[in-house]
């Protein structure tokens, strides 16, 4: 356990990442270290040089007992170079090395041991002067520079092992919170949720779109329960019905042909109330979208407008269309079209004669809003939410036909689109708006 986070991805992208910092390293400290031994070889080549511009000088002003002088204050001289000599036809005249074949030009010599580096020149037929310097020193520089090198290659791998150990353990405890979220959910606590820390970093926005399905899963399942409850209630009521229809026909043989007539319309309304079910479930799984067009919302509004006229007309109502700006939306046409009957079938079954129903379309804050409204009596604003779940009905409601799912699967079906529905607040009547994505 303690070494888990060897075996982590952040830890093997650390030591892949520390793995190519030092090479690049390496690859760089070599390239320093030719550059430095080069520019000191230049350098010890720029002081000879001097050196023997300097005696040179002497030489031509005063010939080579001045030359002599000034080799011998060069050799007493601190920051200048460490070897010299000055040799008339082969033999020695000054200098702290022995007399050596003359040869002009830059080039290494071995004396005593010490490879020096310098330059050697003629000053007139049979003058030969040579000054250099120990690459010793160039040599130590090297090894001080490796060292150097090799201490900041140390701390770089122990700071990148480090880092690479401290980011897999903020990772495996991330992971591990997302784990026992997950495993609380599967031990049935569905409010569990993985702990999100504000960073903005990928595991936190993973966090966040984790909290946001388990929010979605745990309203699926509460919306389960709900229909399980509002199932099993409102079935009751009809159920017993025809047992008890049933029952009677039984004991009154006469009564045969009556009790199976109610029987049957009995059972077509327990199937018709699972049929309704079952395309709100269809709809709330997302099948459709594949088959989602570009929808005009005006033409769609008279379409409809012509659909409900002569029903609305028969129920002594008026229903209008208004239109303040084309909308255009991509969804499915004949769901839209379910949507709206869904609303204007409501408002048309629960308000009283003479209500004005009205279909409007318009765009708030650049999105596309269709409008369902009335100016009949309402419903009271803790209502509101209620008006959407599932077999609910209002107590107004009971005396009118139906099982409380229109509302339902007109939500089902703007989710689908990405729309949201809701009761417009402080409106006359009731009236309810559906606004489209942007």
């Amino acid at each position: 356990m303690r070494t888990r986070f060897l075996h982590t991805e952040a830890f093997r992208l650390s030591a892949i990442y520390a793995a190519i910092f030092a090479v690049s390293m390496l690859v760089l400290g070599g390239m320093m270290l030719l550059i430095a031994d080069r520019a000191f070889r230049d350098q010890i080549v720029q002081f000879s040089q001097a050196d023997i511009a300097a005696i040179q000088s002497g030489y031509d002003h005063e010939g080579l007992h001045e030359a002599r002088e000034v080799v011998q204050q060069s050799m007493a001289a601190p920051g200048v170079s460490d070897f010299f000599l000055l040799q008339q036809d082969g033999a020695k005249v000054a200098g702290n090395l022995p007399a050596m074949p003359s040869r002009a030009g830059i080039f290494t010599l071995t004396s005593d041991g010490r490879e020096i580096l310098g330059v050697g020149k003629f000053l007139a037929p049979g003058i030969y002067a040579w000054s250099g310097s120990d690459l010793a020193r160039a040599r130590v520089a090297r090894r001080e520079m490796m060292q150097i090198m090799a201490w900041l290659f140390a701390a770089a791998a122990l700071l990148a092992s480090a880092g690479g150990v401290a980011v897999s353990r903020s990772f495996l405890r991330k992971s591990d919170a997302m784990a026992r979220a997950c495993r609380a959910i599967m031990d049935g606590d569905l409010k569990a949720r993985i702990p999100v820390r504000g960073t903005q970093d990928e595991l936190d926005r993973l966090a966040g779109t984790i909290n946001e399905m388990l929010d979605r899963i745990a309203a699926l399942m509460e919306n389960l329960r709900q229909v399980t409850n509002d199932i099993a209630h409102d079935l009751r009521t009809p159920v017993s019905h025809l047992r008890q229809g049933l029952e009677r026909a039984r004991e009154a043989p006469a009564d045969l042909a009556q009790a199976l007539e109610t029987a049957i319309h009995k059972t077509d309304e327990i199937l018709a109330l699972f049929a309704a079910l079952l395309r709100i479930a269809q709809i709330e799984g997302g099948a459709r979208r594949a088959a989602f067009t570009a929808v005009e919302l005006a033409p769609l509004l008279f379409h409809m407008r012509e659909i409900f006229v002569p029903v609305a007309e028969a129920a002594d109502h008026a229903l209008a269309v208004e239109i303040a700006q084309e909308a255009e939306v991509r969804g499915d046409r004949a769901l839209l079209i379910q949507l709206l009957s869904n609303l204007i079938e409501n408002a048309i079954l629960h308000t009283p004669p003479g209500t004005n129903i009205t279909l409007s379309l318009a765009r708030i804050d650049g999105r596309a809003a269709l409008t369902v409204s009335d100016d009949g009596p309402g419903v009271p604003a803790d209502e509101h939410a209620k008006l959407f779940q599932r077999l609910y009905r209002r107590e107004a409601s009971r005396t009118h036909p139906g099982y409380g799912l229109g509302l339902s699967m007109a939500q089902a079906i703007a989710e689908l689109h990405g729309a949201e529905i809701g009761v417009v607040p402080g409106s006359a009547g009731l009236a309810i708006r559906i606004r489209f994505p942007a």
